[in-house]
């Protein structure tokens, strides 16, 4: 990163972050948005939906666009003609905007594409998306100052007793599409994490580390279960130091994981914190 990024999570999926920049929210559904009143009013908001599902869209984020500050969505495929109209949303909010332009409006991402988008006033963002093996898309952006990854339900979902044929194209499509983000700069990603696959919980975060080093890791996912990071820590002890390898981690080794040719990777407990300020 160039410089400082501010991350709020919201609970389940949902993240604010904040650039230098901008801002920009990903999968919101619940929790507390009055942080956004305390962020300059000038500074542009991009607002990302991954997928159609109820527990990563919740349709009141339009009203977002209240004329308060710049805003743009940015939707995935999924979402396109299963927007509802929602009272007290800005007029216009809930029309396709795919070339980006305009006051206002969707833009509907397909997957494996690569978007330059911008609000009103803003130099823009890059956008990439992966395809999901669920729903919808998972995004890489690059605001300029920093590269974040939000996996949407995209994931390793290797359910306990599914259809071997279904089990194999779930894995299929996910490494397909994490091996896009091999060796790629990350400097911090929304990551599923999630309990209810049972023995098999942490195989796509295990996938995503093996393929690349984001600085930070965020799990998300975990609905209910209040222990799934401090078991993730727990079967993956930090693995010993390669001689030579200078990490930044070491100034606060907790939660440290050795990703490829011994980078390091900061997994941030979602759990018991919710706010962080990282350089």
């Amino acid at each position: 990163m160039s410089a400082q990024i501010t991350i709020d999570y919201l609970g389940h999926s949902g993240f604010l972050a904040e650039t230098a920049g901008c801002l920009l929210l990903f999968d919101y559904y619940r929790g507390d948005l009055s942080v956004l009143e305390e962020k300059p009013a000038d500074k542009p908001l991009y607002v990302f939906v991954s997928h159609v599902h109820g527990d990563h869209f919740n349709p009141q984020i339009l009203k977002l666009d209240d004329g308060s500050r710049p805003v743009r969505f940015v939707f995935s495929f999924d979402l396109e003609g299963n927007v509802p109209f929602v009272p007290g949303a800005r007029k216009g909010s809930s029309e396709s905007a795919r070339t980006g332009s305009g006051e206002s409006g969707i833009m509907f991402l397909e997957a494996d594409r690569t978007y330059r988008i911008s609000a009103p006033g803003d130099a823009g963002i890059t956008v990439e998306t992966l395809l999901s093996n669920d729903e919808g898309v998972a995004f890489l952006v690059d605001t300029g100052d920093a590269v974040l990854y939000h996996a949407g339900d995209l994931h390793w979902w290797n359910w306990e007793g599914e259809d071997p044929e279904w089990l194999a194209r779930e894995e299929r499509i996910y490494k397909t599409e994490l091996e896009k983000l091999r060796g790629r700069r990350i400097d911090a990603a929304f990551a599923v994490l999630d309990d209810r696959l049972e023995d098999n919980y942490a195989q796509g975060l295990e996938y995503l580390l093996s393929v690349c080093s984001p600085r930070y890791v965020l799990p998300m996912h975990f609905w209910e279960d209040m222990t799934v990071i401090d078991r993730f820590r727990a079967e993956h002890p930090e693995p010993e130091r390669p001689e030579g390898v200078n990490r930044e981690a070491d100034r606060n080794p907790e939660g440290a994981y050795s990703g490829p040719n011994g980078c390091c990777t900061q997994i941030l407990d979602t759990v018991k914190e919710n706010h962080w300020e990282l350089d």
